[in-house]
């Protein structure tokens, strides 16, 4: 991103591509242009296919990682939201995840992560001050590749997973 935003100088600090790039070795340029790209995944997707893209909505809400009874609590919950991206012929899986590290979620990540709807998560992350890219990784098995990135907002960590099948590109 070159618009300036801090967000650009905060998460994406260093702009080097994921580890494990070389596992996308003798695919199509542009295939290796959208799955390692350091921005917005949906941004890439668009400029990939030339078409809009439509983000749906799967599942989202609290999923216990710790612990197996009532009250659980806030610091042992992870929120997950599951959508599709959808341009052309092209279908994208992502989920993300959300936990705390040291502790809860703050309140306002919270809020900012359940109420995306149906808007790319990248729209929330250039708005946190403290942003961070932890780890971006890429892998391919078969005729799928799937990308991990890491984030740490504050004292929460931020994992978004996207994965697609190489046929749709």
């Amino acid at each position: 991103m070159s618009d300036g935003r801090p967000f650009a100088l905060g998460c994406f600090r260093s702009v080097n591509g994921p580890e494990g790039g070389a596992a996308l070795f003798g695919l199509p340029g542009s295939v290796r242009r959208l799955a390692r790209t350091t921005g917005s995944f949906t941004r890439a997707l668009h400029r990939h296919t030339g078409r809009p893209v439509v983000v749906r909505r799967l599942a989202e809400g609290w999923r216990n990682q710790k612990a197996n009874h009532w009250p659980i609590p806030r610091d042992t919950r992870v929120w997950q939201r599951r959508v599709r991206l959808e341009s052309g012929e092209v279908r994208v899986e992502a989920l993300t995840e959300v936990a705390g590290v040291n502790g809860p979620i703050t309140p306002r990540l919270h809020r900012a992560i359940a109420g995306l709807a149906d808007t790319p998560l990248m729209g929330i992350l250039e708005r946190q001050p403290l942003c961070r890219r932890l780890s971006f990784r890429v892998r391919r098995e078969g005729r799928t590749i799937t990308r991990e990135t890491v984030y740490r907002i504050h004292l929460a960590r931020v994992r978004v997973t996207e994965w697609f099948d190489i046929d749709a590109c």
